[in-house]
């Protein structure tokens, strides 16, 4: 039998360095430096896929910020659009209401109100009219009144004659 001093010449080191192994360890040296390379390439890629996956993220949060951003914007302008459309419709009502009270407008386009003492004669002459209809209403009222009390008492003096 052989001892194992004789399976092969040793170095210095007490490293076997030859022998019929030596062919299938140079193999699987070279493959485990191979698997190491891969194994740090396998490595460094995952970190890579994580630098990669992270700014994906980044980008989408970006994304969605500007989506929200621009929705915002939308909606402030729809808001501002829909408050000047309702101005607007209060305006023209006003107008509407303003032209049904005052008339038609050509009447008074000569008129210069530029003074007070304009303005209160033409409230004297337009409220004239209103106060002529109330004194004929007292008078008519006055009258009924009158005619009323004088049937009363001749009622009464009819009633006592007879």
């Amino acid at each position: 039998m052989l001892g194992s001093q004789d399976l092969g010449a040793r170095s210095p080191s007490n490293v076997v360095t030859a022998g019929p192994w030596s062919a299938r360890d140079g193999y699987v040296a070279e493959t485990a430096v191979a698997i190491d390379r891969l194994t740090a390439k396998i490595e460094r890629l995952e970190r890579r896929e994580e630098a990669l996956k992270a700014q994906v993220a980044e980008l989408v949060e970006h994304t969605q910020q500007s989506n929200r951003f621009q929705a915002l914007a939308e909606s402030l302008r729809n808001s501002r659009e829909h408050k000047l459309e309702e101005a607007l419709r209060v305006v023209k009502d006003l107008r509407s209401r303003i032209e049904a009270i005052e008339g038609p407008r050509s009447e008074y386009s000569g008129l210069l109100h530029r003074n007070l003492s304009v303005i209160n004669q033409k409230l004297i002459e337009l409220a004239a009219p209103a106060q002529r209809d109330v004194a004929q209403v007292w008078q008519q009222r006055a009258l009924q009144a009158a005619t009323f009390s004088f049937a009363v008492v001749l009622a009464a003096v009819v009633a006592r004659l007879f």
